[in-house]
Formats: structure tokens, C-alpha cells, sequence
């Protein structure tokens, strides 16, 4: 009786353990995603002072708190594959604007190569969340259809933006980026989440510039709230179809040096940038599925007839959207190579930022 009896008390105490832990591990597969928001919108870059190779990845975060895992899909672009830009598919006309506040007409809407398809980089891994930060480790790596075992960390600060909106922002990573920017909700990512043109244009706002950006060898970085901002609003042209925005800037500081050759033209030239007002026009395309959206602009002065087709500064977009659905701004990233033969890449621009209101 007495071999029976502890024979009994060792399997309930076993049995008592087990539950123990996988009450436990159960328990530790539950973190929270980043606020409770799951579907986050993300720009990261990579730069550097000392070589001309730098990059950029802008995608989707989705985090899985049933198992703690998050995945990323995303667009990423290396400036020593020199990423020339396309055309969006996209082209900007307007018929109605009094003269002077339109854009140039028939210009097609450039945005980085890729961006038009589905993203070329997928990492997959774990993550966990504890006071305020979320630490992530990517275990695999996909990029253009070659998938690789990884081991790539990042640790991000949590904030609340404003209700029904989550603030990410790079603090630390174990390889080679350098800012990174997010914004996270609960509300889908799919196409039927993004806000048409109309809506962006409907009220006059101010999307505040933040992130991170390099040009000639020096990286500058924009602080939320110091750095300027993006105004988007009813001056802003819509298309005639509906799928873009157009806005003319008025004594934009388009400088000389870029526009005018040296030597026996150029002071009439510098003048006639002055007596034009100075102009530099802006696109802002909608012809793409998901959150994505694409930028473009370019100073009058590069090109007086016709469309500009050398070095245009292209940003491509996702969008911003919080809990309630409602559109609250970008991130996004810029890819604009030096097009010129030969090539300065040193006068390249690439960045990682956001414009959220």
C-alpha cells in the first residue's frame, strides 16, 4: 500500500509539473505585438561616410503574437546596383489649373525599379516586447527568389504616435543598419485600406519629416517636429483620372549649380530661373496595389519644354493608416542614382524617413 501510495503521489507532483510548464510556455508564446498593433509600415536604411554603398528596405511588419513570430516583406534597393528609376505606368495630366499652377502636363511619374510588382525580400523570425522595446531576431532571408539561414538583430522603441497609431524607431541592430522608422496598426494592408487621392488631398495638412538621409558622403538626420514637413492639400492639382496629384512650388531654391552650365551662359541663365519664379514641380502617383504610393520632383530649370528625365529626386511610399482607417501620412524611402554619364555617385540621394502628421 505504501508503494502504491507514493507510486500515485509522484504522478500527481509529475503530472502537477508538466502543466506547470506548459502553462508556461504557453504563457511565453503570448507577448504582446507592439501595442497590440499587428500590420506596421516600415522604412530602414543602411549608410555609410567612407564607400559609396548604401542601401534601403521599405515594407510591411506583421507580427504574430499567437507564436511570436513577425515577418517582413519588402522592397529593398542597393545604390551599387545603381537602381534607376522607371516610369510608374502612371502619367500626370491635369486640364483644369489656372496657368502657372500645374505641373508639367504628359510628364510620366517616375518611381524606383521593382516598386511597380510584388516585393523582392521576405525575412521571416522571432520577436519579444518588454518595457517599451521590441527585439527581433530574422532567422531567414529570401531576397530575389534565394533564400538564406540568418541571424540579423534589431532592437526598436515603441511609442504611441496618437490613438489607434504605433511609433517604431531603430535603437540598436546587430549588422549594418542605421535608421529604421515605423508606423503600426491594427487595419489591413491590402489596397482596400488606402486612402484614394482624394483623401489625401481633401484637407490641407502637414506631414512631419523624420529619418535619415545621405549625399556626398554625409548622413543627415531629421528629427519629428525640427525637420520640416511635406504640406499636401486642395492647392495640390488632382489628375483627370483621379490617379495623382500635381503642385507647383514657387521660389523653391532650385539652385544654379544644378541647371545652368559653366561658362558664357550661365548668369542669363541663373536670371532666368529668378524671372520664371523659381519653380519646382511635385507628382504623387497612386497607381499601385497594397499601401504603396510614389513620389517625384523635380526644379523647372532642369528642363523648360517637356518632361525632365535625368535626375528627378524618387521617393517611393506606403502609406500610413491608423486604427480607424484614417490616412495619417508615409514612410518611404528615396532611390534617385546619378543618371549622367559618367556617373557621380557620390551626388546620389538615398533615405529613409517618414511624413506623418
Amino acid at each position: 500500500m505504501g508503494r502504491k501510495r507514493l507510486r500515485g503521489f509522484a504522478i500527481i507532483v509529475l503530472s502537477l509539473l508538466a502543466s506547470t510548464l506548459l502553462v508556461g510556455a504557453s504563457q511565453a508564446q503570448t507577448s504582446s505585438a507592439p501595442l497590440g498593433k499587428q500590420n506596421w509600415v516600415v522604412s530602414v536604411g543602411g549608410f555609410r561616410t567612407d564607400a559609396d554603398r548604401n542601401y534601403v528596405r521599405l515594407g510591411y511588419l506583421v507580427f504574430n503574437q499567437a507564436d511570436n513570430t513577425v515577418a517582413h516583406n519588402f522592397w529593398t534597393w542597393n545604390q551599387a546596383d545603381r537602381p534607376v528609376p522607371v516610369n510608374s505606368g502612371d502619367v500626370y495630366y491635369c486640364g483644369g489649373p489656372a496657368p502657372g499652377s500645374n505641373p508639367r502636363n504628359n510628364c510620366p511619374i517616375k518611381t524606383a525599379p521593382g516598386f511597380t510588382g510584388a516585393p523582392n525580400g521576405h525575412f521571416t523570425g522571432t520577436y519579444t516586447e518588454n518595457s517599451g522595446k521590441v527585439a527581433i531576431t530574422w532567422t531567414s532571408s529570401t531576397i530575389d527568389g534565394t533564400t538564406t539561414p540568418v541571424n540579423l538583430g534589431e532592437t526598436w522603441a515603441v511609442s504611441e504616435a496618437r490613438p489607434g497609431l504605433g511609433r517604431m524607431s531603430l535603437v540598436s541592430d546587430t549588422y549594418s543598419i542605421t535608421s529604421g522608422i515605423a508606423y503600426g496598426s491594427n487595419t489591413s494592408l491590402a489596397q482596400t485600406s488606402k486612402a484614394p487621392m482624394s483623401t489625401v488631398r481633401a484637407t490641407q495638412r502637414s506631414y512631419l519629416l523624420e529619418g535619415q538621409g545621405v549625399n556626398h558622403r554625409a548622413i543627415t538626420t531629421w528629427t519629428r517636429g525640427g525637420s520640416g514637413a511635406l504640406g499636401v492639400g486642395p492647392a495640390w492639382n488632382n489628375c483627370d483620372d483621379g490617379s495623382c496629384l500635381g503642385y507647383v512650388q514657387y521660389d523653391s531654391g532650385c539652385a544654379p549649380t544644378s541647371c545652368c552650365l559653366p561658362g558664357a551662359g550661365y548668369e542669363a541663365c541663373a536670371k532666368k530661373i529668378i524671372d520664371t519664379g523659381d519653380r519646382r514641380f511635385y507628382y504623387l502617383s497612386d497607381a499601385f496595389g497594397g499601401r504603396r504610393n510614389s513620389y517625384e520632383f523635380w526644379c523647372e530649370c532642369l528642363s523648360y519644354n517637356g518632361c525632365y528625365v535625368g535626375n528627378s529626386h524618387v521617393r517611393p511610399l506606403l502609406q500610413v493608416i491608423d486604427d480607424a482607417g484614417a490616412f495619417q501620412g508615409w514612410v518611404g524611402a528615396e532611390v534617385s542614382p546619378d543618371r549622367s554619364d559618367p556617373r557621380d555617385p557620390a551626388g546620389e540621394y538615398y533615405a529613409s524617413f517618414a511624413l506623418v502628421a
